[in-house]
């Protein structure tokens, strides 16, 4: 089950990086889950992972063009808000849902603990 998610994640990352796209992607299957995320599109000004992520975007990284520098400031922003405020409101969503079916069917949850395993399109982690 396992190979199941780490393939579904290969593939998924894959399209992100196909269409230069941000996401956040929580899998699962019986006894396994899968979560990952890419902040790191062309447009993306930011470099590195937590807890280490910094910003990267000096006028030299743009050869002068002060118009896409801050486009891709403007994206970066836009694209963590995204991520943020859409990840909280389905968050809220999930633990009620998880709450409610738990109760109901005497669902018991053992914390297996989280190893983090970074995103392959990470260009600041490698």
């Amino acid at each position: 089950m396992q190979k199941k998610l780490k393939d579904a994640r290969a593939e998924i990352e894959a399209v992100l990086k196909k269409h230069d796209i941000a996401g956040f992607v929580s899998l699962h299957a019986p006894g396994f889950g899968e979560v990952f995320y890419t902040m790191w599109p062309s447009y993306s000004v930011l470099v590195g992972d937590y807890p280490s992520i910094r910003i990267k975007s000096k006028a030299v990284d743009y050869g002068g063009d002060v118009v896409r520098q801050r486009e891709d400031q403007a994206n970066t922003a836009s694209m963590a808000h995204h991520l943020g405020v859409s990840l909280s409101q389905f968050g809220m969503q999930f633990l009620d849902l998880s709450t409610a079916l738990s109760q109901a069917l005497g669902a018991e949850h053992v914390d297996q603990g989280f190893e983090p395993e970074p995103s392959k399109m990470n260009p600041g982690v490698h």
